[in-house]
């Protein structure tokens, strides 16, 4: 079962190694098969098995990216065109000022990450 679930998400497990590579970071913790690394960037990103988030970052923002980790499990190959692609250009967007009326989490991959990930890490 495991190695169907490393094919299913391949594609980000892979990018997100490559980061991990480019970057580095610390190991947190890992949750199940989710490494969370706290790296050197103000922002998290979820990629795969790779969940990063800034040091010190607070635990609900720990709980919205691993909430992106089940999205990538549920979505497999997917991930990265219907979440990744449009969570990074949103992020992007937003930060710039714009849609800043409307609040980060009303985009829907952010919303659905907070759903899925509230409270699954203590």
């Amino acid at each position: 079962m495991s190695v169907l679930l490393f094919v299913w998400e391949l594609p980000q497990i892979l990018l997100g190694l490559i980061i991990r590579l480019l970057f580095g970071g610390r190991l947190m913790r890992r949750v199940g098969r989710v490494r969370i690394i706290s790296w050197r960037f103000s922002s998290g990103v979820s990629l795969g098995w790779y969940c990063f988030v800034p040091l010190n970052a607070p635990l609900t923002m720990i709980n919205h990216e691993y909430g992106h980790t089940r999205q990538s499990f549920m979505l497999g190959p997917l991930y990265l065109v219907i979440i990744g692609l449009p969570s990074l250009i949103w992020a992007f967007l937003f930060h710039l000022g714009l849609f800043r009326k409307h609040g980060y989490f009303s985009f829907y991959t952010e919303r659905w990450a907070e759903r899925l990930g509230s409270d699954c890490i203590k």
